[in-house]
């Protein structure tokens, strides 16, 4: 174990390192981050794991579209599977079809064809740890399960860059709130790494529980949770709160990719009950609709406090 220790600690130093390297060649001049064209908004996390981005991606998109505002989302294309293409992309292009999703390997790169196409507004996935774009604003989020992602860099802990780096978010959100959480208490905690920054606290609610090709499911009776996502004990509580019980858990590496002996294995272990997806799991689901009982829980984001302000500054209203 000590061993162990050691090891994660010489990695810990080595990747503190690099990152200091990497903001020192920025703040010195030695590489600029470009413009686009357009304004761009990275919602951006500081640990490994699901802080809900895709959510609130998803969310501020719509709004977007409900402002009549010319927007495209851009997203890394991390893990694609056997057709070529990510699980983000694929939410994104069904959850909000009329703005246009830019999947790919540079979000630089990405978001010049996001702005050639028309765009005025990048929305940028996972885009705070992304150095060559330059960004109007970074939100970024916090699990309120896991603020600080234990205080030590990966891979000693799961932050993925100090914490003192939350100085370059304009604003913070603290997410999956549940009932009887105090806002106001979990952002006084954040509040000093980000001192200029805009607060505010959301939660991830439940939606609804459909069938894979759609139409609301009942959510009773045992359930076995098969989720490839960052966050797997959040989507047993979504599961809890939805009425399933008694819940077992089966978590995966994040993104992937079921194959059809898989699949069908895990709905066997579900042993009658119900096989209970993700949006996110179910766009990586391998058999049709047809096969088991599976249910796909619905989520949806919505703000606690700090909504509002946070969105005029996301869309470039406070000075209207």
């Amino acid at each position: 174990m000590a061993g162990v220790n050691a090891l994660a600690a010489l990695g810990e130093a080595l990747y503190a390192r690099a990152w200091e390297a990497r903001r020192s060649w920025y703040a010195a001049g030695r590489a600029r981050q470009e413009r686009v064209g357009a304004r761009v908004v990275s919602i951006g996390n500081i640990t490994v794991g699901g802080a809900g981005k895709t959510t609130c991606v998803l969310h501020l998109a719509r709004e977007a579209e409900r402002r009549g505002t010319n927007a495209a989302i851009v997203c890394r294309r991390y893990r694609p599977g056997p057709q070529g293409e990510g699980d983000e992309e694929r939410m994104y292009r069904a959850g909000v079809p009329r703005v246009r999703c830019h999947a790919g390997t540079s979000k630089r790169d990405l978001a010049r064809e996001a702005v050639a196409a028309g765009a005025k507004l990048v929305l940028l996935d996972d885009g705070f740890s992304h150095w060559p774009l330059a960004r109007d604003v970074d939100v970024v989020l916090l699990d309120r399960t896991d603020l600080f992602g234990g205080g030590r860099l990966l891979p000693a802990g799961r932050l993925r860059e100090p914490l003192r780096a939350l100085q370059r978010a304009s604003a913070v959100v603290i997410t999956r709130l549940e009932a009887g959480d105090d806002a106001d208490e979990l952002i006084a905690l954040a509040r000093p790494y980000a001192p200029g920054a805009r607060f505010g606290a959301a939660t991830h609610r439940g939606a609804g529980v459909v069938g894979l090709a759609g139409g609301a499911v009942a959510a009773a009776g045992p359930a076995r949770v098969l989720t490839a996502t960052g966050n797997p004990g959040a989507v047993v509580r979504t599961a809890e709160q939805a009425g399933f019980g008694p819940v077992t858990l089966a978590a995966w590496r994040d993104h992937h990719w079921w194959t059809e002996a898989q699949a069908r294995r895990e709905i066997e272990r579900a042993a009658g009950g119900t096989l209970v997806l993700t949006r996110k799991d179910a766009v990586r689901w391998p058999l049709s609709a047809t096969e088991g009982k599976v249910a796909v829980l619905e989520v949806a984001w919505a703000w606690v406090s700090g909504g509002e302000a946070i969105e005029r500054h996301v869309f470039g209203e406070e000075a209207r």
